[in-house]
């Protein structure tokens, strides 16, 4: 009897190792976070946003906004490849966005002109951390992005 027991507290334990959540906790990760680059409209340009999750319904999505209280860019979490990657990975019909590590994210996108095949790939680097932003380049984010371009 005692095997049997010893035996099924092994499968839980192997099952929720291999079924780990990577969508981030809200409460550690919504916040202010600082840019690599400048966004927002001409003129009106930050290098602040505020990003935040949640799960309104059955959908796990980030949201990233310029100022408190705008409009926000959503982002959907892709479970599947987060767990092939074993990182949390959200995207939306323009953009993927790679956890770089537990408050750092790294956001890359292809800009192209309409019905053109190839564009231009941007990136850009968020961090609660001011003083990590300081120390990243746009070369070494586009690095860490393209290790996981494998996965999708």
């Amino acid at each position: 009897m005692k095997l049997k027991g010893l035996l099924l507290v092994l499968f839980v334990t192997t099952l929720s190792v291999n079924a780990q959540d990577y969508f981030p906790k809200n409460d550690a990760f919504d916040g202010k976070y600082y840019s690599l680059n400048e966004m927002g409209i001409s003129g009106q340009e930050t290098k602040e946003v505020f990003l935040a999750v949640g799960a309104p319904g059955t959908t796990k999505m980030m949201t990233l906004r310029l100022t408190k209280g705008s409009m926000p860019a959503y982002f959907v979490f892709d479970e599947a490849t987060s767990k092939k990657a074993k990182i949390t990975i959200f995207r939306n019909r323009m953009n993927m966005v790679f956890m770089y590590d537990k408050n750092s994210l790294v956001m890359v996108r292809e800009k192209k002109a309409r019905n053109e095949a190839v564009g231009e790939t941007l990136v850009d680097f968020f961090s609660k951390d001011k003083a990590k932003v300081a120390t990243m380049t746009k070369e070494k984010a586009m690095e860490y992005a393209m290790k996981y371009v494998g996965e999708f």
